[in-house]
C-alpha cells in the first residue's frame, strides 16, 4: 500500500499531460469539448477546451493539447491550450505576434517594428461597419470600386458638373 506521501507526489504527476487531438472538436456545447489521446494509449472524451476570453478558435484532429487533470484527477481534464507542429506560423522574427489560420496561410502579423501586415492570400478581406476612417496615405495597386459615390473634398464624383468651354476645347474644373 503506498503512503499518504506516495500517493500525493503521483497526484501532482498526474496534474499535467500532453495530448493529440483525435476528432474534430464539439462546438454544440457552451464550452467546446475535445477527444484527446494521451500517453501510453489514454483516450479521454469529452475534455472542455478553455481559451483566452476575446478569443476563439477550433482545433483540427491531430494538433496537440495541454491538458490540466484537476487535483490530478485524470477523469477531470481540461485543455488550457493547443498548437499546432504541423502548420507553423509565417516565418516571424523575435518580438513579433501573429494571429494566423493554420490551414487558410491568412495571418495577421504585429511586426517587431511597430507595423502590422495583414496577409489573406488569395482569399478577401470584409470589414463591415457604420463608419471607417484611415488616418494616413492609402495606396492600391489593383481596382477601387465604390457601390455610392465617392466625395473628395466636398466634389462628388457622381454629381459634380464641369463647366464647358467654347469647343473644341477641355471642360473646366469641377463645380462643387
Amino acid at each position: 500500500m503506498a503512503s499518504p506521501l506516495q500517493r500525493l507526489g503521483r497526484r501532482v504527476m498526474m496534474a499535467l499531460g500532453l495530448a493529440r487531438q483525435t476528432s474534430d472538436t464539439d462546438e454544440s456545447k457552451s464550452t467546446p469539448t475535445m477527444q484527446l489521446a494521451l500517453a501510453a494509449g489514454e483516450m479521454r472524451s469529452d475534455v472542455p477546451l478553455m481559451q483566452e476570453y476575446g478569443f476563439r478558435s477550433r482545433p483540427n484532429a491531430g494538433c496537440d493539447a495541454v491538458v490540466l487533470f484537476q487535483g490530478g484527477d485524470r477523469t477531470r481534464g481540461i485543455v488550457i491550450a493547443t498548437g499546432d507542429q504541423r502548420h507553423p506560423p509565417p516565418n516571424l522574427q523575435s518580438g513579433e505576434v501573429c494571429i494566423f489560420s493554420p490551414t487558410m496561410g491568412s495571418s495577421v502579423i504585429m511586426k517587431a517594428d511597430g507595423s502590422i501586415s495583414i496577409d489573406a492570400g488569395q482569399n478577401k478581406i470584409n470589414v463591415t461597419c457604420e463608419s471607417l476612417n484611415v488616418s494616413g496615405d492609402i495606396t492600391s495597386t489593383g481596382t477601387i470600386t465604390g457601390q455610392k459615390d465617392v466625395v473628395a473634398g466636398s466634389i462628388s464624383l457622381t454629381d459634380h458638373k464641369h463647366p464647358v468651354t467654347a469647343a473644341p476645347g477641355e471642360t473646366g474644373a469641377p463645380e462643387g
